[in-house]
């Protein structure tokens, strides 16, 4: 039974806590009437993120607002910072290095981040791609946050390359489980060869070359397997995507040229080529107009990256096809023109300007005359001059491309990784074959002031052997007269007519270069061995 002591003790406190909240309600509504609390149900749809922060979610996907706000600030103080794992963890500074540094820069320039912003979606549904990008932001954050000098090989054993080992097995295994399934959709295309992006991405990061080759020469194999390259004239959203992957593929297949005829036997590289539909229609977007224009660079550098054309010379097939890629280049300046007649000005000149660039490189391969030998890149000196300038407002060099007496810059030289080819090839193919002294030394110390590692070109192996090829050249400025024929600048006998690229292991390559002299008499050209940073 209840003791009436206490009841009585309960009664009266109760009243007096009732008087209190009175009180407080006579305080806080001057109307003397009581608070009503309005009820709302409790919000879970919010991100994980914002969440555990305890902030409000606009939930847009795939990722909110208050969350890509909250990883830029984390960005901040990752990006330039060494690797900590033991404080943060392995796992949380690599996500918001991946969504802040790497992702953003894999499509490059012509995409503006919609691709990176599709991978971070189609990640949630395919445990392959999200694997995938975690092993490359781990190798990524690791490339960049080393403080190895680039003139030194630098390790590669730490907890974020250990890291990015676990998460690329875990992408294989759920990579063979889609491989598995009866029937692909497109979507699944897509991952597939993202993943296989991805990889490629990672191998390069490492100096892994040969792995890289694979994986470029399996994505290759599958997009014309599954016809992707067949589209009719209704664009689809994954179009856009595939606009990418077709780029990214087209570059690398084109960086990898000049070493498959020492590789092809053992990798059995496809010869189809990627054939658009002809049009005079305008472009859409930047975008379709990079992806026309990589197909005409790729065909150019499969004529010339033929070694009988250094030694038996241009046959009858070469010059048909010599004749169709300037035809191409022609329809192409027809609908770039279009495009940019019916577009607002650009906010970034630097897609437009890369994209003439490439356009340049193409069409002075293809339109000289090549019974001069090295002789005729002589004609087209104004051209490399015109390239060399477009390389600075690339880079936004605050020095004068064409100055012959440059100021010393003093520039903290950090490697940088891009996916995409936009300076390094450009900058090697002008020191290399432009013989005017002010062009050529330019473009080595954009080299040299920039460096960078885009696609599977190494800037620095690339500065390495255009330096070494103005030293053979130039041994002609100081040998006796009679051992010179004629020639601007160099002469034709010292000139290298041909380079041979080799893969010692996987991160050091071979470079046999050959002069005219040397091919003349049979001797063998001079090595030139590189190594990857």
């Amino acid at each position: 039974m209840c003791n009436p002591q206490s009841l009585k003790n309960n009664t009266h406190l109760t009243k007096s806590l009732i008087g209190g909240l009175e009180e407080s309600n006579s305080r806080l509504n001057r109307s003397g009437k009581s608070r009503i609390r309005h009820w709302a149900p409790k919000v879970k749809t919010g991100c994980m993120t914002c969440r555990i922060r305890r902030v409000k979610c606009d939930e847009t996907k795939p990722v909110s607002l208050p969350a890509m706000l909250f990883y830029r600030k984390k960005v901040r103080r990752l990006q330039f910072s060494p690797p900590r794992a033991a404080h943060y963890g392995p796992r949380r500074g690599t996500d918001a290095f991946l969504l802040g540094i790497t992702t953003p820069n894999l499509a490059g320039f012509f995409d503006q981040g919609r691709w990176a912003r599709r991978l971070l979606q189609m990640s949630h549904r395919y445990p392959a791609l999200w694997h995938a990008m975690t092993a490359v932001a781990c190798i990524h954050r690791d490339f960049i946050a080393n403080s190895t000098p680039i003139t030194m090989s630098r390790m590669q054993d730490s907890p974020q390359v250990r890291l990015a080992l676990q998460q690329w097995n875990k992408s294989i295994q759920s990579l063979q489980e889609l491989l598995s399934g009866q029937v692909l959709t497109i979507l699944d295309r897509l991952v597939i060869l993202s993943v296989c992006i991805l990889f490629i991405t990672m191998s390069s990061l490492q100096g892994r070359l040969w792995q890289a080759f694979v994986h470029i020469n399996g994505g290759l194999k599958l997009i014309h397997q599954w016809k992707l390259t067949d589209r009719g004239e209704d664009k689809r959203d994954e179009d856009s995507d595939l606009d990418v992957l077709l780029v990214l593929f087209t570059q690398l297949d084109s960086q990898a040229r000049p070493y498959l005829p020492s590789l092809s036997n053992n990798l059995q590289w496809t010869d189809k080529q990627i054939i658009l539909s002809s049009s005079t229609d305008p472009f859409k977007s930047l975008l379709e107009a990079c992806v026309a224009l990589e197909v005409h660079f790729n065909k150019m550098m499969q004529i010339f990256t033929n070694n009988s054309i250094y030694i038996n010379g241009p046959d009858a097939g070469m010059q048909i096809k010599r004749q169709q890629c300037l035809l191409g280049l022609t329809e192409w300046d027809i609908r770039i023109d279009k495009y940019l007649r019916i577009t607002p000005q650009l906010q970034d000149e630097r897609p437009l300007l890369l994209l003439y660039v490439r356009r340049r490189l193409t069409q002075v391969a293809l339109s000289m005359d090549l019974t001069k030998g090295e002789l005729a890149h002589d004609d087209f000196f104004e051209d490399y001059a015109y390239m060399l300038n477009l390389m600075g407002d690339i880079l936004k060099d605050p020095m004068n491309p064409l100055d012959s007496q440059p100021k010393r810059l003093y520039r903290v030289q950090k490697m940088s990784f891009h996916l995409e080819t936009i300076t390094t090839e450009p900058l090697f193919l002008i020191a290399l074959r432009c013989r005017e002294p002010t062009i050529r030394r330019q473009a080595v110390r954009l080299l040299r002031q920039y460096p960078r590692r885009e696609g599977i070109c190494e800037g620095m192996a690339a500065l390495k052997i255009a330096e070494r090829v103005m030293e053979i050249e130039e041994e002609c400025l100081s040998s006796p007269g009679n051992a010179c024929v004629y020639g601007k600048w160099i002469c034709e006998n010292h000139r290298v007519t041909w380079l041979q690229f080799f893969l010692v292991h996987d991160r050091q390559a071979r470079t046999v270069v050959h002069t005219r002299e040397d091919l003349l008499h049979g001797r063998p050209g001079r090595e030139i061995v590189t190594t990857y940073w």
